[in-house]
């Protein structure tokens, strides 16, 4: 398909307003004449000098797993066969259930070469997404015209949770650099349990020189010991109506499953046991608290796989299984959201069971509806309503708090680092 440019449509009406003219300047007809000649030659010229489909080759390179919520990096690879210069705008036709701020890629690409160019696209929903098409337009050398293709280039992936924050999380704690990503630095000095050697720096304790190892170095080396740990932590995530809501660009359910992920790393490396359950109506998955290389790939199908339904929640049906595989007093972290007292007696009865024997953060989002206009008797309603229900929410709260949960209030942009830090306090 020949798509005319800007230039042509400016040239086209340059001529139009020339021809305008002639009706009062007769003398201008043969130059008008001329110009539309030679704007139709050099157009005829530049659209047979536009190289073919075939002299354009187009791939596609992406990660076989994608991340939920984040950035993922999508590859373009542009060769061009044609023994000339082309500039090429494209378009990459990636899933619907994803959205990229910058779609649209122009680029440069010299004789018999090839160039990759990137792009970003944010995926909203977890399991099997599919891309299709290329749309892509290969400008003149005046850029006057351009040529329009359509390719076929059908890959798919998989969304899964979080996983880029989770290597991120993981290379950030093997350079000891978490601190740069607001997490809280890891406890030290315990004497408990060996941990690793490090060169010797100002304010170290003498004593925990190793000299062996100072020896061969022919440099101060430290020993570093980490506090033995051998707790249960869970994560308990509702998967009902509560968590259906639309917060950002994900839904409350989809950001808790991401805290989750993170929330596990750091059980790992602190050698804690890690385990989780997602409830609604009945319990949709309950995996027990466990440790070892083998964590991730245990947890990552089952909050895949966990999508947040409109049904009502029963919270009394997890106690049994709780008080059954959790013999000692563990971590809780409780992934559920407070509306309004009239269906907070269930989950305010789990709570406060479970805080007897114990640690259990409830973990709730902060609202963040705009202020409604209130120069209309609806709006004044409207902005009523909503500060009765913050009031009410931060009632219910506090009523928390006071039964020994620890209540935790986050939104999309800080949720992992709260919960996250929230663990390495405990």
């Amino acid at each position: 398909m020949i798509i005319p440019q800007k230039k042509l449509i400016v040239l086209l009406a340059c001529g139009m307003a020339a021809s305008f003219v002639c009706i009062f300047f007769q003398k201008l007809l043969y130059f008008v004449i001329i110009y539309d000649f030679v704007l139709t030659c050099i157009t005829i010229f530049e659209i047979c000098n536009i190289p073919q489909r075939s002299k354009i080759n187009i791939e596609r390179f992406h990660e076989k797993y994608l991340s939920l919520g984040a950035e993922n990096k999508i590859t373009i690879s542009i060769q061009n066969l044609s023994p000339q210069s082309v500039r090429v705008i494209l378009r990459d036709g990636y899933p619907i259930t994803s959205y990229s701020k910058s779609d649209t890629i122009m680029c440069d690409i010299a004789p018999f070469s090839e160039k990759k160019v990137h792009y970003f696209i944010v995926p909203l929903k977890k399991g099997t997404c599919h891309f299709e098409f290329v749309h892509f337009r290969v400008l003149s050398k005046w850029e006057i015209v351009a040529r329009q293709y359509k390719t076929m280039l059908c890959t798919s992936a998989i969304v899964l949770p979080n996983i880029i924050e989770l290597k991120k999380y993981l290379r950030m704690h093997a350079y000891n650099r978490l601190s740069e990503m607001g997490y809280r630095a890891r406890e030290r000095g315990g004497e408990t349990e060996f941990d690793f050697l490090r060169d010797y720096v100002p304010g170290d304790d003498y004593k925990h020189i190793h000299w062996k190892a100072t020896a061969k170095r022919r440099f101060p080396i430290t020993t570093i010991y980490e506090k033995e740990h051998n707790r249960n932590v869970m994560a308990l995530l509702d998967c009902g109506r509560m968590m259906t809501t639309q917060y950002g660009i994900l839904n409350k359910f989809d950001y808790a499953v991401n805290a989750t992920l993170l929330l596990a790393a750091a059980a790992k490396i602190r050698k804690d046991k890690f385990g989780v359950a997602v409830f609604s109506d009945t319990i949709k998955e309950f995996i027990v608290p466990r440790r070892g290389s083998s964590l991730f790939s245990e947890i990552l199908p089952p909050l895949a796989r966990a999508e947040a339904k409109y049904v009502n929640t029963n919270y009394t049906q997890l106690l049994p299984l709780l008080q059954k595989y959790l013999r000692k007093s563990s971590i809780l972290f409780v992934f559920s959201e407070l509306y309004h007292r009239a269906i907070a007696d269930e989950l305010f009865l789990m709570l406060s069971n479970l805080a007897r024997s114990h640690r259990v953060y409830f973990i709730s989002f902060e609202e963040i509806e705009e202020e409604p206009e209130i120069t209309t008797h609806e709006g004044i309603a409207q902005w009523i309503l909503q500060k009765n229900f913050e009031i009410e929410k931060e009632i219910l709260m506090g009523e928390l708090t006071r039964k020994g949960v620890h209540a935790l209030q986050v939104h999309a942009d800080n949720i992992i680092q709260k919960v996250v830090n929230a663990y390495l306090s405990s």
